[in-house]
């Protein structure tokens, strides 16, 4: 007799058991994802900020080890366009640091890729073409560098704006590269990184073009006529003998001859001293000319706020110290320097023994120095020196405003 053997119910079981630890899984894993934003996740978006903060001071003092303690867990794990990249561009700036280029441009890449809305993007981008300048990789930097000057807020584009000044300054166009910085300086953020790079590259470059002597877009030519002096000419011009001596490669001013060419760049310059920040600010018509350092009055000698203007110039001065001593030019304890500035007072009450000098110590130069006149590095002031003419209005402020006007302010 045959007989029917019954169902196995083991396979029915294993299908019956697969399916419900799939389900466990899937559920652990829905749960850990809840989880994980729920409570991890928001711990770490409640703390980034100051986590990022704390973390840029490690890097500052070079505990680079505790920075990436606090910087892995917000990039791994957080997702937010305000926060996340600038952790990235932290961990970059600490990879590029160690010699790590390839690290640091890879997240520099997803803080510029990942997050295309954030405010933070164009800053990344920056950074990213910096880093790929800096690597020999100029074409791709100076795309990116493109691509944010097109597109992003001026206070964020300000950098970019100076790099490609930069670009076009190496291939000779330099009044173009002048504008350019020129541009970064009113797009950037009054008295920040980006505008500090721009001021000085800006500086520069005008004093070259007003130097050189190639023709510029601002320059005039004089023809000198029969019985000129570089004296003559300059005060008929308005301009200093040093500016035209410079600018035409003249080594002997009482060579000159008639029918001879002389190019100048007629400017209308005022000072600008502000002694909160011992800065010396030379403006033309079209604002800031140039930036110098200078060495301003320390405790109990405070250089004097007020409207002065320059006097007599003198080169290579001698200086009648307080002590009732007679210093030559030239002697090794002579503070005055190379060059004298008088700063005659516009305003009652204002001291008449101040000035613009050079100095016998130009490392004090920056600084609370000097007995209240303005103290700057021989060639620096030798370079103001020939710009600027008798006259030539002076204020110092105890601050200097972005729009351009200064403040009063007292002793």
């Amino acid at each position: 007799m045959h007989v029917r053997k019954r169902d196995d119910p083991s396979l029915g079981k294993i299908v019956v058991i697969i399916l419900l630890v799939g389900i466990a899984l899937l559920g652990i894993a829905k749960f850990s994802q809840w989880f994980n934003e729920k409570y991890i996740g928001g711990n770490i978006a409640a703390t980034a900020p100051a986590s990022i903060a704390e973390a840029e001071q490690h890097i500052d003092e070079g505990a680079v080890e505790e920075a990436r303690r606090l910087l892995n867990p917000i990039v791994k794990r957080l997702d937010d366009p305000a926060l996340t990249p600038r952790a990235m561009m932290l961990l970059a700036r600490i990879e590029r640091d160690a010699g790590n280029v390839e690290g640091a441009r890879e997240l520099l890449e997803r803080a510029s890729q990942e997050f295309p809305t954030s405010a933070e993007q164009p800053r990344a981008m920056i950074a990213l073409a910096r880093l790929l300048e800096d690597a020999g990789q100029v074409e791709e930097a100076r795309a990116l560098y493109q691509t944010v000057r097109d597109n992003a807020p001026p206070k964020l584009r300000a950098p970019a704006t100076a790099a490609v000044g930069r670009y076009v300054e190496r291939e000779g166009e330099l009044a173009r590269a002048r504008d350019l910085y020129r541009e970064a300086v009113s797009e950037a953020e009054w008295g920040g990184e980006a505008w500090n790079e721009a001021l000085d590259a800006m500086g520069r470059l005008n004093v070259k073009l007003i130097f050189a002597p190639q023709e510029t877009p601002d320059c005039k030519y004089y023809t000198v006529e029969p019985g000129d002096t570089i004296t003559g000419i300059g005060i008929k011009l308005n301009t200093t003998q040093g500016l035209l001596l410079r600018a035409n490669g003249i080594e002997d001013a009482s060579k000159l001859r008639p029918g001879q060419r002389l190019k100048y760049t007629p400017k209308d310059f005022q000072i600008v001293i502000e002694r909160s920040s011992c800065q010396l600010f030379l403006l033309d018509d079209g604002g800031l000319f140039k930036r110098y350092a200078v060495g301003l009055g320390k405790k109990g000698h405070e250089t004097t706020l007020g409207n002065y203007k320059i006097g007599s110039k003198q080169k290579d001065p001698t200086w009648y110290c307080p002590e009732g001593r007679v210093i030559p030019p030239g002697d090794p304890e002579n503070e005055l320097g190379t060059r004298w500035m008088p700063l005659v007072p516009e305003e009652e009450g204002l001291p008449s023994d101040l000035g613009i000098h050079g100095t016998i110590a130009p490392e004090t130069v920056g600084e609370f120095s000097s007995k209240g006149c303005a103290r700057m590095i021989p060639e620096e002031v030798e370079e103001l020196y020939d710009l600027v003419v008798r006259s030539t209005p002076v204020s110092i402020v105890e601050t200097y405003r972005q729009d351009g006007a200064v403040t009063e302010g007292g002793e």
